[in-house]
């Protein structure tokens, strides 16, 4: 409705109903992810920007269901008494949504109508396969996390994370740190299990997959970044964080000192740089401006990423080992 809404009245605001671009971070990414797949939204928009999040699943109706049966129950509720969660305490209803006692998943629900399939899987969804894509995450998003520690770490820590959050055994984590130390030789041990952990979690895993899926349909270009930028604040421990491409999206850097510290001329350089490109792909499905290295389209081979950082710059495939080594262990587990 918020997107007919645009189609019918952007024009009165100097816009064009026939250029719309849709971008959301995080779960907005996952919406953004959605509404690919949305046979109502067809035509309503003409771009997408996916950022750290994704929604390559759904849920089918039976899973929603059950999901919905059992938060009625633990509320002491039956099925005709769905009014009542309007009552329901916050403090009661929130363990039952978030955390270790959801009862979900909660998700979109692929009910064969609204969404009709899965958005990008086993592929891409064709109903939006002329939309251009801009999609990517950034290095370590789980420093964002309110559990993420930050203790130095050493080798025996190191490898427990790793095991951990590749479920795999001591040879694997093993074979795993020395392609992490390799690629990233100033890391040290807290990095290492930083950027493993969120290359192992769905905000690295489910972009890559959006991304090779949506670019397969061969209909429209997939422009992939990476943003690896690592903020000074806090003595630098938050790093290159989920949110922390946002100030530069929006070109705000002057007004995140708590997120990106001091506007320096490299950061308000970056933020140029950054805000020029989602400008450009909005104005035209390219994010390629005079102010960034040529950022060719993601296909399967090259896989063309926008590194940004600064300098910012476009290379085939980084970091190209490390994401074949999670992807086979993963799939051993699977």
């Amino acid at each position: 409705q918020s997107l007919e809404w645009v189609r019918d009245n952007i024009a009165s605001f100097g816009g064009d109903p026939n250029n719309v671009t849709v971008f959301g971070q995080s779960g907005g990414a996952g919406k953004v992810s959605t509404l690919l797949g949305m046979p109502a939204a067809k035509g309503l928009f003409h771009r997408a920007i996916v950022q750290s999040g994704s929604a390559v699943t759904g849920i089918s109706a039976a899973a929603a269901t059950k999901t919905a049966e059992t938060l009625l129950s633990r509320l002491g509720l039956k099925a005709n008494q769905v009014e009542e969660l309007q009552k329901a305490p916050i403090d009661k209803l929130l363990p039952l949504i978030v955390g270790r006692g959801a009862v979900g998943p909660f998700a979109p629900v692929t009910d064969g109508r609204t969404l009709p399939a899965v958005p990008f899987d086993p592929v891409a969804t064709e109903i939006s396969a002329n939309v251009p894509l801009m999609i990517g995450s950034t290095e370590t998003e789980i420093t964002w996390l309110p559990g993420t520690k930050y203790d130095a770490l050493n080798d025996a820590a190191l490898r427990a994370q790793v095991k951990e959050a590749l479920h795999t055994d001591d040879t694997e984590a093993d074979r795993v740190i020395a392609l992490y130390r390799r690629d990233w030789p100033k890391a040290g041990n807290l990095d290492v299990a930083l950027i493993v952990g969120t290359d192992a979690s769905n905000f690295r895993t489910g972009t890559n997959l959006e991304a090779e899926r949506k670019a397969a349909l061969g209909k429209a270009p997939v422009y992939k970044y990476y943003f690896q930028w690592y903020s000074p604040v806090s003595g630098g421990r938050m790093r290159a964080m989920h949110t922390m491409d946002l100030p530069f999206v929006f070109e705000n850097v002057d007004i995140a000192k708590s997120e990106v510290g001091d506007a320096t001329k490299e950061v308000s350089a970056l933020a140029e740089s950054m805000s020029g490109a989602w400008v450009a792909f909005a104005r035209t499905g390219n994010p390629n401006h005079k102010r960034i290295p040529h950022w060719p389209a993601f296909n399967a081979s090259e896989r063309a990423t926008m590194i940004w950082n600064t300098p910012s710059r476009v290379v085939n495939d980084p970091y190209r080992e490390e994401r074949l080594a999670l992807a086979a262990i993963q799939s051993a587990r699977a």
